[in-house]
């Protein structure tokens, strides 16, 4: 009988453990989703103003990291090259820092195939750093698939707005 009782508090406690855990609000350090580029003006947080991060690359690619892709494609645009080598340099220069690579999809698809989409779409970033000389162990990728849209709408605009991968700089 008290084996019994036992299995029953075990399994309360494991259920309440695991919802606990699911229920986590942990976000990385930084910004969870940088969207600026050159054009918004807005600089990275969580990096400290002593860091040297900035708009110091020539025609202010450092700062240009979010980049978009084309329908049910993982290639990067020739035109994001620059900016992501720039993204690889600043790594290369700073040894302790740390990028997170996040790929998102638009919300067609099924969840699967979105999340594997975007997954190869940040590893496509990924693979630009590396081969310039960026260790992996600096770069961690995640996918979101089309799980934090960048527009609500429903138009093709709003989708190509969500088709991107994204560079979040972590604190070290």
């Amino acid at each position: 009988m008290k084996i019994k009782q036992w299995i029953k508090v075990c399994m309360a406690t494991t259920a309440i453990l695991t919802l606990a855990a699911c229920s986590s609000t942990h976000k990385p350090t930084g910004s969870d989703v940088n969207m600026a580029n050159a054009n918004s003006g807005a600089t990275s947080s969580g990096m400290g103003s002593e860091s040297g991060f900035g708009d110091q690359a020539s025609n202010g690619q450092l700062s240009k990291r979010v980049y978009y892709f084309d329908f049910d494609s993982n290639i990067v645009h020739e035109d994001d090259k620059p900016a992501i080598v720039a993204n690889a340099n600043y790594l290369l220069g700073h040894p302790g820092a740390k990028a997170l690579l996040e790929g998102h999809t638009d919300p067609r698809g099924s969840r699967e195939y979105n999340i594997g989409l975007g997954e190869r779409r940040a590893k496509a970033v990924a693979e630009i750093m590396i081969a310039r000389g960026v260790k992996p162990t600096q770069l961690r990728i995640i996918s979101y698939g089309a799980e934090k849209l960048a527009a609500a709408g429903r138009t093709e605009g709003d989708y190509q707005q969500d088709r991107r991968s994204v560079i979040v700089y972590l604190q070290s």
